[in-house]
This record gives C-alpha cells, structure tokens and sequence, in this order.
C-alpha cells in the first residue's frame, strides 16, 4: 500500500491524501498547535492532536466516537526513536540512516513501512507499506513524520536567525 500527502500549493497548509493513487481524503494543520484535522472520503473525520502538556504523546482519533486507533510518543527524551501503538500491533518509527530523511516503521526486525519526503521540490511524504498493515496505521506512521519534519524545520529557522 502506498499512502501520499502532497501539500495542495506552495504556501498552503492543506495537504492531499492519495491511497495507492486514488484521492482519500486531506488534512490540515492549526495555528498554535501541533494539532491535525484529517477529513477523508466517506465523511469520516480523524483527529491527530497531543494528549499531553510536557511530553510528546499523540492520539489519532475518529472524532464521532471518539474512538482511538492509533497512538505515537516518542521512545525517550534524548532520542529519534518513536513508539507507535498501531491497529495491527506495536511498532517503532525509527531514522532510517544517519544522513537519510526518512523513516522506517519496526517491529522486531522486521520492516513494515518506509516514510520519506517526496522530493526535493515538493512538499510532502509518502509511506509505502505492507498490504497487511491498516489505512490509519498508514496515515498514523505519516502523520508523525509530518509533525517531525515540521519540528526540524521549525529548528532550523530559529538557530539560523539567532546569531
């Protein structure tokens, strides 16, 4: 399965989910917030916001039942590694190289998914998966990514402007 978020403009927040090519859905960024807001096809409304004040721990979550159906934090203060609890099982969203930009999804040794920008001109990711993993598993293992690549940037501006 193959799971891609293209941002919908040079300037825009909104980005555009593609499933194995076909158009799934968008999700969009608040201000002031790590929060996303995710709509995809069928009306279904999914939440991806963190749960907790001092620490990093996000929830996808579907916002009629407010049913959870996947869980991310990161694995220690002084780490990339992320713990993910996924709708098949447990997993681990780890750097996939010293220089690499992107991210492979674990469990055990085992490599479910490969998250990575789609390129140098563009904004956005894609996570190419195994077929027996679920859509949201998809979209959970992209989403962190997204909030990460966002934090890097974030970083990079402030220690470029600080001297």
């Amino acid at each position: 399965m193959i799971l891609e978020a293209r941002a919908a403009n040079c300037f825009s927040s909104l980005h555009v989910l593609k499933l194995n090519g076909v158009a799934w859905g968008k999700f969009e960024g608040r201000w002031f917030s790590e929060a996303l807001d995710i709509q995809l096809t069928g009306r279904r409304r999914l939440r991806l916001e963190n749960v907790r004040w001092l620490w990093t721990q996000f929830v996808l979550s579907d916002t009629r039942g407010g049913e959870t159906l996947g869980q991310a934090q990161r694995a220690g203060l002084l780490t990339t590694r992320w713990d993910l609890d996924l709708r098949t099982g447990p997993a681990q969203l780890v750097r996939a190289g010293w220089f690499a930009t992107g991210y492979v999804v674990l469990r055990g040794e085992e490599t479910l998914a490969e998250v990575n920008r789609l390129g140098l001109c563009e904004r956005g990711w894609e996570v190419r998966g195994q077929d027996d993993l679920e859509d949201t598993d998809l979209l959970l293992a992209g989403l962190v990514y997204h909030i990460i690549r966002r934090r890097e940037s974030q970083q990079s501006a402030a220690h470029a402007g600080g001297t």
